[in-house]
């Protein structure tokens, strides 16, 4: 090809998929899916660290009440005024069936009424059987609170949970 031209870089070309700050993130969140909790390394985190840390840890299965029980009392996560660290809290604790964080997730779903959080939660409390009526009620009695949209979705979410 008489227009390919190859110029040597100056120097050797490192590339990483992963930021320092989401190889940070993975790390705690592996530790904290067993266990192993430190304040100062919290501490040390960002908020987007944390919230990256707290979306990686509800991908794990491992996950036992007792290590939300560690972090929760640790961290306070649940009492998150961030709402993009909340949501991602009661995500983690729904999945790992944390009963005690079930009205803390609905009274942050019935005052904050972005899709983005009030779908994943309801959808992961209509797959909790011991839960599922319950959320179905506090939906229905909050329903005229969420945009049209929001509203037709978690009602599609419903149907699929009876079915």
């Amino acid at each position: 090809d008489p227009f390919h031209v190859e110029f040597p870089l100056p120097f050797k070309a490192v590339v990483s998929t992963q930021s320092t700050g989401q190889q940070k993130s993975i790390q705690v969140a592996k530790a904290w899916s067993v266990g192993e909790i430190s304040v100062d390394v919290w501490k040390s985190l960002s908020s987007k660290q944390v919230i990256a840390t707290l979306t990686l840890l509800h991908n794990y299965d491992n996950i036992t009440k007792d290590i939300i029980g560690q972090l929760e009392s640790a961290f306070n996560f649940g009492e998150s005024k961030n709402s993009e660290i909340l949501f991602a809290w009661c995500r983690v604790c729904i999945k790992a069936r944390y009963d005690k964080i079930v009205d803390r997730a609905l009274q942050f779903v019935t005052t904050q009424g972005r899709m983005k959080f009030v779908r994943p939660i309801f959808r992961d409390l209509f797959a909790w059987d011991k839960f599922k009526q319950y959320a179905i009620r506090v939906f229905e009695d909050n329903k005229d609170f969420y945009h049209n949209i929001c509203r037709s979705m978690v009602e599609k979410d419903i149907l699929a949970a009876k079915a």
